[in-house]
């Protein structure tokens, strides 16, 4: 889902000795740094105060947990040299953080949750696109005390990945948060269930591929499983006359296990059909329809909402 400034030695002394206790690892033969050469971009906030600016940064530390506590160093201390502001200011008090598989949790005081909500947007942003850049991290829960980070509405905003924060935030204000329903099947394969997300999204970006690209992250929620390969790519979209057309890589027919690739194509049509342009949907891969998905459904057809795959106790409607 979900302002500080400099990092005082002993709030990293502390977070040092938590890390080597609390965390796990962070996801096995995953601790080495992006292209195993320890190169990271260090986010932090423009001058204005309306967008991101980023630095690149060698770390020395190659093990997980050394490099959690080596970038929230860097992101907490903006360097003399640098033109930019760390995002949470100088109010902010980081806590530490801890790793729950590949979720890191990052623990601030009530101050974070008192920041202006554009400040807030990009601040996430720049803490989600600082540590997710370690291997095995994929997530980012920001914690305001002990309580997580709640929207507008008081709504725990839950765990962040980059991806929530499409392509990179340069003005805050050319992005908008938006709830959407998103179907993803339940344990057993069978059955669709309703997951709702807040979603951070350019403004450039058609809704329809947001929804896509959600739900090839899968869900966020404990008891659902994902209905796309995450290796799946959307070529293309596009929507006509109510109509929308999808075109994925070749990873889309690769079947998802122990499930009916009937789910997959519902959890798709269903989740677009949330949105008031999708009445229908096309799905082609790599430009053709003719081909099968699984041994069961052929896409050589346009598709429309089915209810009968929803789990109607476990949904909101």
């Amino acid at each position: 889902m979900k302002t500080w400034r400099f990092l005082r030695k002993l709030h990293m002394l502390f977070l040092l000795a938590a890390l080597s206790v609390l965390l796990s690892s962070c996801g096995k033969g995953k601790t080495e740094a992006i292209s195993g050469e320890g190169n990271y971009r260090i986010y932090y906030l423009d001058k204005t105060i309306t967008g991101l600016s980023s630095v690149n940064y060698k770390a020395s530390s190659t093990g997980c947990q050394e490099l959690i506590g080596e970038l929230m160093e860097q992101f907490l201390k903006v360097p003399n040299s640098v033109d930019a502001v760390a995002a949470p200011g100088d109010r902010v008090t980081y806590k530490g953080c801890t790793v729950d598989s590949n979720i890191v949790n990052v623990y601030f005081d009530e101050n974070y949750s008192s920041m202006k909500p554009a400040r807030t947007v990009l601040c996430n942003a720049a803490l989600t696109k600082t540590l997710t850049q370690i291997k095995g991290v994929e997530h980012v829960a920001v914690y305001c005390g002990d309580q997580p980070l709640k929207d507008a509405k008081g709504t725990p905003v839950g765990p962040l990945s980059a991806a929530d924060f499409v392509d990179s935030i340069s003005n805050v204000n050319s992005y908008e948060k938006r709830e959407f329903k998103l179907y993803f099947a339940d344990e057993s394969g069978t059955k669709l269930l309703e997951e709702k997300r807040e979603v951070i999204y350019s403004m450039d970006t058609p809704l329809e591929r947001v929804v896509v690209e959600q739900l090839i992250q899968g869900p966020q929620t404990e008891g659902m499983k994902a209905t796309l390969q995450p290796d799946a790519k959307l070529l293309s979209v596009s929507v006509n006359d109510g109509v929308c057309y999808l075109n994925f890589s070749k990873a889309f027919l690769t079947a998802m296990q122990n499930e009916d690739s009937s789910l997959t194509v519902y959890s798709i049509v269903n989740s677009l059909s949330e949105l008031t342009t999708v009445k229908k949907v096309q799905i082609a891969v790599e430009g053709s329809q003719k081909v099968m998905l699984g041994d069961k459904i052929s896409l050589d057809s346009l598709f429309e909402r089915n209810l009968d795959y929803l789990e109607e106790s476990k949904t909101n409607r």
